[in-house]
């Protein structure tokens, strides 16, 4: 991992081995909160550097693709049930509560089968559609945490809003930053929502991919200039999902 400092190039140079280091290490959570903000700075007016990250992300998640899922061995469920259920395992030993416990064991996995099934349904009918890209918009020094995901399907970027509230009097304002483009601003935060689905506009989506979504703090309704006013948050490359 490096050092604090190592790798940050002078504004505006050209990225190279350093920066492809320093990029791995961020899309891998390895730089420590000062180094982490440095290289969010940057991302925000480095198209080269968001290009190169963005890299990074997604031939770690291709790392991934290939691994095929795996049942569970019995022993890890067998550990979990004594997590859940300790008297239950503990009551085995013991002839004349078995039947009590075997029956009360029944009773409580089908209560939380019941719950877990619940549980799928509101998931299924919450979760957004099957998003092609992907941006998790934070940064080591702020609360402010949102998730995007867009949808190609049907033209729609989902965000949930996994951090705090806006401050009072304050709103959070979404940001699409491509290559050398000014800022487009996505959406005005309502407050207190935790997730909003917005309506792409077809220029916007064709310039996702390798972009950079943030988040800034704005006076209440949003940027009174159409251009970032306060500061920024969160910052959160898009890549594929």
């Amino acid at each position: 991992m490096s050092d604090d400092g190592d790798h940050i190039l002078p504004e505006g140079a050209a990225p190279g081995d350093g920066d492809r280091i320093l990029s791995a290490e961020y899309v891998l959570g390895l730089l420590s909160p000062g180094q982490a903000a440095a290289f969010e700075s940057r991302l925000a007016s480095e198209p080269a550097l968001r290009d190169i990250t963005a890299g990074w992300a997604d031939d770690f998640v291709a790392m991934t693709d290939t691994i095929p899922p795996r049942q569970a061995p019995r022993r890890v469920w067998r550990a979990i049930e004594t997590e859940l259920w300790p008297e239950t395992h503990a009551a085995s030993t013991h002839p004349a509560r078995s039947a009590r416990f075997r029956l009360g064991r029944w009773l409580g996995g089908a209560m939380v089968a019941a719950m877990l099934g619940v549980l799928v349904v509101q998931s299924n009918l919450l979760a957004p559609p099957q998003p092609g890209l992907l941006a998790e918009i934070g940064t080591a020094q702020s609360a402010a945490h949102f998730t995007a995901a867009y949808d190609p399907g049907s033209g729609e970027l989902s965000i949930e809003r996994l951090g705090p509230e806006a401050p009072s009097g304050r709103s959070y304002e979404l940001w699409l930053i491509a290559g050398d483009a000014a800022p487009v601003s996505v959406v005005v935060w309502p407050e207190a929502a935790e997730r909003q689905a917005v309506a792409l506009p077809t220029e916007l989506a064709e310039v996702l991919p390798g972009a950079v979504l943030a988040i800034s703090d704005e006076p209440f309704g949003g940027s009174p200039t159409g251009a970032p006013t306060g500061a920024v948050l969160a910052t959160g490359a898009v890549v594929q999902g």
